[in-house]
Parts: C-alpha cells; structure tokens; sequence
C-alpha cells in the first residue's frame, strides 16, 4: 500500500541498528530510492568526516539531496582506534541544532541522521532529545537514526526497527573504495 504523504497522524521513526558501516550503507541506499521519487533528503552524519568519502561526492549529482558531517572519524579510522568521543560537544550541539531546523523548516521529506544511535548509547545524546525532535516532525517527514544500538523508548516510539549483524567480515584488510567508504 503507498500511503501519500500527509495522511499519516506523525512522522515516521526508522531504526538502523547493529554494525556502524552497515547500518549507514543502508541509510544511504535509502537516500538514494528517495531521490529517485524526488523526495528532498538531507543526510547528517553525526561521526564521520571527509571528503573522500563516496558519498559526499554522491550527493552532488542527486537533486534534492544534501549532507552535513560533524563528526572526526575519517575513512582511515577505524572504530577501535577512536579514543575519545568521535564528535565534540559544539559539534554535536551544531548537529543536533541543523536538525532541529530541518524539522522546523517541514520541507525535508527524509531526514538521516547517522551515527546518533550510537552517541545516545554513550550517553552524548539523551533520549528525550530524539523524542522530542520526532513529535515535532511534520507527518510526512520519515526520520532514519543509525548507530550501533536503541534503547528500549526509541524501539518502543519507532515504526520500524531493523537490526544488522556482520556475520563474515574481511575487516582487517584494506578499506575499498565505494564499498567501504
């Protein structure tokens, strides 16, 4: 059934949860199917950073979709080499403003924020704070959160949660490019 946006009571709560690379390729891979129905997209990336990365320079040639990264991770990190906090405190802060105003604005279709699952579970984000973003929502805004888990409300609040598990992975090898980054 295609429902017609607007017509639903809220906006719509999707949860990518599991292995960070995994869950931000099929945030992507939504972004993408959006675009091609001419949705407006915009993409936060809460930890990650540069612009070697593919889809940075993907979303030049996609109308109506846009990105913002705040994070410090770039494509030669990897995840057990971070210490410390992948995003500063203004940093997140920024973020988290962005997409306030996104939601203000109610002219993004699909709104992405990557990574923010993860910064609730380390106790940078509260909560509250997710929740409160998606009641402001406009009905026909989809929300996509990724990171690498949620929290029981969030699970309960969402529409659709999907959970993602590596079961084979040949990770100590050299990143490839467009399949890794």
């Amino acid at each position: 059934m295609d429902v017609d946006r607007g017509q639903t009571e809220r906006a719509y709560l999707m949860l990518l949860v599991g292995d960070e690379r995994r869950t931000s390729d099929a945030a992507l891979g939504i972004a993408l199917r959006g675009a091609g129905h001419g949705l407006r997209i915009h993409i936060i990336e809460f930890l990650k950073t540069g612009r070697e990365r593919g889809e940075v320079a993907a979303v030049s040639f996609l109308t109506g979709v846009t990105l913002s990264q705040y994070g410090m991770i770039d494509v030669r990190t990897r995840p057990e080499e971070i210490r410390g906090p992948a995003i500063s405190p203004e940093r997140l802060q920024a973020a988290l403003r962005e997409a306030r105003q996104h939601v203000a604005l109610r002219v993004t279709n699909i709104l992405i924020l990557d990574g923010l699952l993860t910064l609730v579970d380390e106790g940078m984000v509260d909560e509250k704070t997710i929740l409160e973003l998606v009641e402001r929502a406009a009905p026909w805004t989809d929300i996509v959160l990724t990171g690498r888990a949620a929290t029981p409300a969030l699970q309960e609040a969402a529409d659709s949660v999907t959970l993602m598990q590596t079961i084979k992975s040949r990770e100590q090898e050299p990143l490839r490019r467009g399949l890794h980054y």
